[in-house]
């Protein structure tokens, strides 16, 4: 196969040195390593030659440039290593958007061992969801109101006081009477806040949501659902749904670009609902919705 370079040493190495019988004053300056080229002809075929091989290297060939698509880089992460187990396809899509966006780049990614997560893994994935969910504040605006009412309805999956709040918002949004609600709940005598009601200045907003869904899809994890009851298949279904449009959902002038995300750490001590964008406004109707008129007025 023809090789440029090797051909241009070549042909540099015999025109420097030929092996023609001429005075040798004439072609080479003893002083010099690589002496000057006296005859313009040659200096012309060196100086094309040289061109052309600066040229080729400037203008990588298209099998070249699709090799180094194909590497790497920052903005576009590689997530053939990470390894996500999980039931539902829907949270393996979830996990993957958050890697893709970077919210795990910041505070460790909980997939490196083999797959295998426990409680410090759990603690990464909900810091990231909820970090997600805040800067995605405007989705709430387009989730399945029947299917919050599902998730939310029968009652909160644990007495974490902040899952508890959520659900509280949840419920009095969609017009669910909180006291038949802690009344049938089997975590009542545990909840610190069970009959307490949402403050009627507290909005609904995404991260309410996520928290729910978080509950439900740690479960197969930690077994973080507490109100068993509430792991039917019509609840799973729900959040599935919601898990789905949480991944899906795109919203013009927010999906545009990727987001700057900042890690905002939970702990009781700083995590006193950071959110304060909060929005009170009708979520998405489905024509199959469950809920009563008294309900839809509320």
């Amino acid at each position: 196969m023809f090789n440029p370079n090797s051909y241009l040493k070549l042909l540099k190495s015999q025109l420097q040195n030929p092996k023609f019988y001429s005075p040798i004053s004439h072609i080479h300056n003893r002083t010099s390593r690589n002496p000057p080229i006296n005859n313009p002809a040659i200096q012309f075929i060196l100086n094309e030659a040289e061109e052309f091989q600066s040229s080729k290297t400037q203008f990588a060939s298209p099998d070249q440039k699709q090799k180094d698509e194909l590497l790497p880089h920052k903005e576009n992460r590689d997530l053939s290593s990470t390894q996500i187990s999980h039931p539902w396809r829907e949270w393996v899509d979830l996990m993957e958007r958050l890697l893709k966006d970077g919210y795990f780049d910041e505070i460790g990614n909980p997939f490196t061992n083999n797959g295998e997560l426990g409680s410090k893994e759990a603690n990464l994935i909900r810091t990231a969801s909820l970090n997600f969910s805040r800067d995605h504040y405007q989705l709430i605006r387009h989730f399945s109101r029947k299917d919050i009412m599902v998730i939310a309805g029968p009652g909160c999956p644990s007495t974490d006081r902040k899952v508890v709040n959520s659900g509280k918002r949840l419920r009095a949004h969609l017009g669910i009477d909180e006291g038949n609600v802690c009344s049938s709940c089997v975590l009542r005598g545990d909840c610190d806040r069970a009959y307490v009601k949402a403050r009627v200045d507290e909005g609904l907003r995404t991260v309410d949501v996520m928290r729910f869904l978080l509950t439900y899809g740690l479960d197969p994890i930690i077994g973080s659902v507490e109100n068993k009851p509430c792991l039917n298949k019509r609840v799973k279904e729900s959040v599935r749904t919601l898990l789905k449009q949480m991944v899906g959902i795109r919203v013009e002038g927010h999906d545009s670009k990727p987001l700057k995300v900042k890690t905002r750490e939970l702990t009781p001590e700083n995590d006193v609902d950071q959110e304060r964008s909060r929005i009170d406004v009708p979520m998405k109707q489905d024509a199959s919705s469950l809920i009563s008129p008294e309900m839809s007025s509320a």
